[in-house]
């Protein structure tokens, strides 16, 4: 507990005990003394349970206050996860923060983080892992999609450090019945002729649309855009942080064409919730 030590809690209440002592034996006079040594014993076994519950350490642990994360995509995993206050290293603004490289004033941040979660991709890992003296223990590394599976397994992977467990079931529901209602509201959608950019793909699935093909992550090659020329496609369902269907939008020029967004940031986006109601939107007709 903060502030408030064992000693304190205890010398509290010896005091009590000692008051309601000097009560009743200055009233021990009265006809009253056998009620009021019943009361005062009763008071004192209230008092004892509220000091043991009181001077009982949290469960909670550590507070980790230094929290930092190398993009607002695994930050918005570790808010969900139960963290206030996360740092993030990439700038929001960035179409691909993945790229970002570490500026000397992000050394001081890093070394005096608690924990620094990130997912394996990013550029400035490679700076981090090997040019910074930084414990493997405060590395947590995440699978960053939008496969509801993979999101519960990663945010409780980090609420297991952060000691968070309770709020991140919590946000982790919240999340499934936002899915769940994203299902609900795409049933119409025409599944059967939507392509999706590979690292849409999962989000995709997740509300309920099987793709008649996945294209990427890297630009389409020439059998690829062949094939696809032989198919009807009606929807194209792109990557705003790699957008490589702009090939498939000249070919079906009668197709929609929506971009899918993946780190919050782009569309006043902070958090997995948010990303997933923002690509709803771009899919509602």
């Amino acid at each position: 507990m903060s502030f408030i030590t064992f000693a304190d809690c205890f010398s509290v209440f010896m005091m009590n005990e000692i008051f309601i002592d000097r009560i009743a034996s200055c009233l021990a006079v009265t006809g009253y003394s056998r009620t009021l040594t019943r009361f005062g014993t009763l008071l004192k076994l209230w008092l004892l349970l509220l000091f043991v519950v009181a001077c009982t350490p949290s469960k909670q642990g550590k507070a980790f206050s230094r929290v930092v994360a190398t993009t607002s995509w695994t930050a918005a995993y570790a808010r969900t996860a139960g963290a206030d206050d996360v740092h993030v290293l990439a700038p929001l603004e960035m179409a691909h923060p993945t790229e970002y490289e570490l500026r000397p004033s992000d050394v001081a941040i890093l070394q005096q983080a608690d924990i620094i979660i990130y997912a394996g991709y990013e550029t400035m890992m490679q700076q981090l892992q090997s040019g910074l003296d930084i414990p493997q223990s405060k590395l947590i590394s995440v699978r960053t999609e939008y496969a509801y599976n993979q999101i519960e397994s990663n945010v409780m992977k980090i609420a297991g450090v952060l000691n968070s467990d309770s709020i991140a079931k919590v946000n982790t529901l919240n999340i499934k019945a936002l899915l769940e209602e994203g299902r609900t509201s795409l049933a119409g959608l025409p599944d059967e002729a939507v392509i999706a950019q590979f690292h849409t793909a999962a989000l995709v699935r997740e509300l309920g649309i099987t793709p008649k093909a996945v294209f990427g992550p890297s630009a389409p090659e020439a059998a690829e855009i062949a094939a696809s020329a032989k198919e009807k496609v009606t929807l194209i369902i792109d990557n705003y942080h790699n957008p490589i269907g702009k090939v498939f939008r000249e070919l079906h020029p009668e197709a929609r064409y929506v971009q899918f967004i993946n780190f919050p940031g782009y569309g006043n986006t902070r958090t997995l919730e948010d990303v997933i109601r923002y690509n709803l939107k771009q899919l509602k007709f």
